[in-house]
C-alpha cells in the first residue's frame, strides 16, 4: 500500500500516464469529501478557511486509514489524498474476489457509513475518466492553495497599500482563450504592466500578490467561473476594479456580474480604443498612475 500526501495531484498526473501503457483492470474508487464546502461556503468567512481546509484534511486521513485496513487482497493499492481533502483508491482488478472486496467496500462506504459521494470509476475503460480527474485535481489544488491565501489577513489588508505605492499602472487578465488573451495582450502590454492568468483559482492568487489596478475577468472559465472568481476577489478588495469580458450578452451575466460587484462589462470582440478608455476609467488610474513608459 502506498499512501500519497504530498504533491497527490502531481503524483496522480503521471500516474495516469503510466495506467495509460497497459490500461487492463485499472479502476478508481473517490470519496469527495470536498464537496461538504461549495464555492460560497468555502470563502463565506475568510478566517475560517484554514480551519475548513484543516478538517477535511482530517476527515481525509481517516479514511486513508480505513482504506488501509481494507485493501488487503487488492493488487497494489495506491491512496491519494488530495490538497482538497478527497480521497482516491487506484488499484488493478485482476480476479473476481479483488472486484468483490472493492464493491464491498462500496457498499460499506455508501450504505453504513452514509457517504454518497463515493464512486468507482472505470480507468481501464476509459482512460480519459482518469486524465479529466487529474486535470480537475491539478486545478482544486491551486483551488486550496488561493483559498488560503485569501485568509491571509496580513497580506490581504496590505493589498490597496501595495497598489497605492506601485508608480506604474499593473493590469491582470483572466482569460482562457489563446487568441482573445494574445489580441488583448498586444493593446495592453504597450503601455502597461499586465499579469495573464488562464484560470480564476490562479487569478485569485494573482490578485492577492500583485494588487493590480484594473482586471479584465472572462466569464466562461475552467474550475472556478468568472463570477465565483469575481466574488473571491470581492471578498478580498471590495474596491477591486474588474471589468468581466464575455463572448456573449446573456442578462443574466450581466445581472450577476453587476450584484457581484463588477465595475463594468466588455463583450467580445472589442477594439482597442474602448478597453484602453474602460482602463482609463478605473478609480487607482484615474488622475494618478500612469503608462510605465512614462
Amino acid at each position: 500500500m502506498e499512501i500519497i500526501r504530498e504533491s497527490a495531484e502531481h503524483h496522480f498526473l503521471t500516474f495516469v500516464e503510466v495506467m495509460r501503457t497497459d490500461p487492463k483492470g485499472w479502476v478508481g474508487m473517490i470519496l469527495g469529501l470536498s464537496r461538504k464546502y461549495n464555492h460560497d461556503a468555502m470563502i463565506s468567512d475568510l478566517m475560517t478557511i484554514p480551519a475548513k481546509q484543516a478538517a477535511l484534511a482530517a476527515e481525509g486521513d481517516q479514511w486513508v486509514d480505513y482504506f488501509s485496513e481494507k485493501t488487503g487482497i487488492l493488487d497494489k493499492p495506491t491512496l491519494y489524498r488530495f490538497a482538497d481533502g478527497d480521497v482516491l483508491l487506484v488499484t488493478r482488478i485482476l480476479t473476481e474476489q479483488q472486484q468483490d472486496r472493492l464493491f464491498d467496500m462500496h457498499r460499506e462506504i455508501t450504505d453504513q457509513h452514509k457517504i454518497s459521494s463515493c464512486d468507482v470509476l472505470n480507468f481501464g475503460r476509459e482512460m480519459m475518466v482518469a486524465q479529466k480527474l487529474a486535470d480537475r485535481k491539478m486545478l482544486t489544488q491551486q483551488r486550496s492553495k488561493a483559498y488560503l491565501a485569501m485568509a491571509d489577513q496580513n497580506r490581504v489588508s496590505s493589498i490597496a497599500v501595495r497598489r497605492d505605492r506601485r508608480d506604474s499602472a499593473l493590469i491582470l487578465l483572466v482569460e482562457d482563450d489563446r487568441f482573445t488573451a494574445s489580441y488583448t495582450t498586444g493593446i495592453l502590454q504597450k503601455d502597461y504592466d499586465l499579469v495573464h492568468s488562464k484560470v480564476g483559482e490562479d487569478a485569485i492568487l494573482a490578485y492577492i500578490e500583485h494588487a493590480p489596478d484594473v482586471v479584465f475577468l472572462d466569464i466562461h472559465l475552467p474550475g472556478l467561473n468568472g463570477h465565483e472568481t469575481l466574488d473571491a476577489i470581492r471578498k478580498v478588495d471590495p474596491a477591486a476594479y474588474i471589468i468581466m469580458l464575455s463572448v456573449d450578452t446573456v442578462k443574466e451575466n450581466i445581472v450577476n456580474a453587476s450584484k457581484g460587484g463588477a465595475s463594468g462589462f466588455l463583450k467580445k470582440p472589442f477594439s482597442k480604443d474602448r478597453m484602453l478608455a474602460i482602463v482609463q476609467k478605473s478609480p487607482f488610474i484615474k488622475g494618478g498612475k500612469v503608462p510605465f513608459f512614462n
